[in-house]
C-alpha cells in the first residue's frame, strides 16, 4: 500500500497491557500535506456492517477507539472537506492489543460562501426517510420537529456549540444543562442518551462534537413510542449515514 493509500499500518501488534484493553490509536491525517485533520469522526465497524464505536480525532489529528474483541473490523474517517474513506478489513487477534494505525484522507474542497456549502446536499425527504428507518417513527409523528441542515448552518457561522443549538432549536419541554457526568439534555427528569451515526456516545464528550459533522438531529422523546428508543434519545447524523 502506497505513502498515501487509505490507511498505513505501522505493525500488526506493537504490545500487550491488560491495564489497556483491545484498541486502535493513530493519527487521522491529510494525504496530500501529511498535516493533521482534527475533528474527523472516526467509526469502527464490524463485518455486518454494524458501527461498534466512534470517536473524534483531537487537535492533533489523534484518535483512541476501542475493540469489543477478537474479529474483523474495518475503520472509516468523515469530515468536511474530505472523502470519507474506510480502510481494508482489519483482523483484531487478542484482547489485549494496541494496533497503530493512521489513516490517510484525500481532500475534497467544497466551495463555500460564509458558512454555506455550495455543492448537493442530501434532500429534507431523503433524510425522513432515512430517519424512519432507523428510528422506526416518521419524523412527523415526532414530538420535536428534525434540526435541519441549514439550521445548524446558521448556528455554526454564529459560532455556538451543539448544546446551544439543541436548547435553542428544541424549545419548550428539553432541558440543557452541565453535569458532573458531562452535558444533560433532560427530558421528564432525566437525561436522554445521545447517539452519532446509531452508536452511543459519552456523555462526557457528548458537547465536543464539530457541529459541521453533524447534518441532521432528530430529538426523540419517551412518548413517542419508538420501540428502538423507547425511553427517548437524542440522534446526530452525518450526512454520509442519511445517503
Amino acid at each position: 500500500m502506497g505513502p498515501r493509500g487509505f490507511a498505513v499500518f505501522t505493525a500488526v501488534l506493537v504490545f500487550h497491557s491488560p491495564a489497556v484493553g483491545q484498541e486502535i490509536r493513530g493519527r487521522v491525517l491529510d494525504g496530500a500535506t501529511d498535516r493533521p485533520v482534527a475533528g474527523a469522526l472516526v467509526r469502527l465497524v464490524d463485518d455486518s456492517g454494524s458501527a461498534t464505536s466512534v470517536t473524534l480525532a483531537d487537535s492533533a489529528g489523534v484518535y483512541r477507539i476501542g475493540v469489543p474483541g477478537a474479529g474483523v473490523f474495518r475503520l472509516s474517517a468523515e469530515r468536511l472537506g474530505y472523502t470519507p474513506m474506510e480502510t481494508p478489513p482489519l483482523r483484531a487477534l487478542t484482547a489485549d492489543a494496541v494496533y497503530p494505525l493512521d489513516l490517510l484522507m484525500g481532500p475534497d474542497p467544497v466551495a463555500i460562501q460564509g458558512f454555506t456549502v455550495e455543492t448537493r446536499r442530501v434532500s429534507d425527504e431523503q433524510v425522513d426517510r432515512s430517519v424512519r428507518h432507523m428510528v422506526g417513527l416518521s419524523v412527523r409523528s415526532l414530538r420535536f420537529e428534525p434540526i435541519r441542515y441549514d439550521d445548524i448552518q446558521a448556528h455554526i457561522e454564529a459560532g455556538r456549540v451543539l448544546e446551544d443549538l439543541i436548547r435553542w432549536e428544541a424549545g419548550a419541554g428539553l432541558v440543557v444543562r452541565l453535569t458532573t457526568e458531562g452535558t444533560c439534555y433532560g427530558l421528564r427528569g432525566r437525561c436522554l442518551p445521545i447517539y452519532m451515526n446509531g452508536v452511543p456516545v459519552n456523555q462526557l464528550f457528548a458537547g465536543d462534537w464539530p457541529l459541521d459533522l453533524i447534518y441532521t438531529i432528530v430529538i426523540v422523546s419517551p412518548v413517542d413510542g419508538s420501540i428502538i428508543y423507547p425511553s427517548g434519545a437524542i440522534l446526530l447524523y452525518s450526512e454520509g449515514w442519511l445517503r
